[in-house]
């Protein structure tokens, strides 16, 4: 991170933040963030690729919805080539990381499978034997195209920002923006960790609501309630899950591969921290923004 610092130092500056220096520095977030390269022909196995279908071991099951429904592919992350951008250390250091979903709808605890493996020797190209559930809604199949990561830094969007501190929102918006804008590029899709895309800042308390109490986010105060009673009433412990679940993935809107999360939204899955440690990748949470 200290390869940012001057960057931001400077950006504070400019916009006139230099009294919010460290509540900024204090909420910097680590992000890895993933751009389109070009259409993926399928000749290579195992790169890092949003869209198309995956490739997998021989043998594999392909995951379904409880109606049945083959679920659609979302992702394939060639973790070898991400690790180094992993700041935060918390993903696998090899393998293949891949994700799965059922019908965007409701916005909330969608149907998903998240997949890892170690050993990705031996990957062969896989199709399901039907159109998957989101091929099927959309009518389309969905362009595959090859990944390229680079590492960066974000500071809290318009939905975690801290109005209490900060007076000049105009001027922090600015300022977030242009941090967001340097790290996304024209051939953005999507990022692993950092802030979620959202209105309300509660997306983390909606994913540990469901991941440790099995309880569907109501949108209600009463939400985190019902997380410190599946703890035992203890409080601490419930705002420790909630700032221990990590943005495993966060999937954009994007039109040359054919996602459209609502017309323009975006897709999140989380995990707790010490899942993501542990590999058990058993226990996940998708969700949808659209603005």
């Amino acid at each position: 991170m200290n390869d940012y610092i001057k960057e931001i130092d400077e950006l504070l500056e400019e916009y006139e933040l230099t009294d919010i220096k460290d509540y900024v520095y204090k909420n910097i977030k680590n992000g890895i963030y993933l751009s389109i390269t070009e259409e993926d022909d399928y000749n290579v196995q195992g790169v890092s690729r949003v869209g198309g279908y995956q490739d997998m071991l021989e043998n594999f099951e392909w995951p379904k919805t409880r109606a049945g429904e083959p679920m659609t592919f979302i992702a394939q992350l060639n973790l070898e080539e991400i690790s180094c951008c992993d700041e935060n250390g918390l993903l696998p250091k090899r393998g293949m990381l891949y994700f799965f979903m059922g019908i965007d709808e409701p916005a909330y605890d969608i149907e998903h499978k998240v997949i890892y493996i170690e050993d990705d020797n031996n990957l062969m190209f896989t199709k399901p034997d039907k159109p998957t559930v989101l091929e099927e809604d959309y009518e389309e199949t969905f362009v595959p195209y090859k990944i390229e990561v680079k590492q960066g830094v974000e500071i809290p969007n318009y939905a975690y920002m801290d109005y209490d501190i900060i007076e000049d929102s105009d001027k922090y918006f600015s300022l977030e923006e242009s941090i967001s804008f340097e790290n996304k590029g024209k051939n953005y899709v999507g990022k692993i960790y950092g802030y979620p895309e959202g209105q309300h800042g509660d997306s983390e308390l909606e994913a540990a609501l469901k991941i440790v109490a099995n309880h569907k986010y109501s949108y209600s105060i009463k939400d985190k309630e019902k997380l410190v009673a599946a703890l035992n009433g203890d409080e601490e412990k419930a705002e420790a899950e909630i700032n221990d679940i990590v943005m495993l993935l966060e999937i954009d809107s994007n039109s040359k591969v054919g996602f459209s999360w609502w017309d323009c939204g975006v897709i999140h899955f989380f995990i707790r921290k010490e899942d993501l440690k542990n590999r058990n990748f058993d226990k996940t949470y998708l969700s949808l923004y659209s603005s």
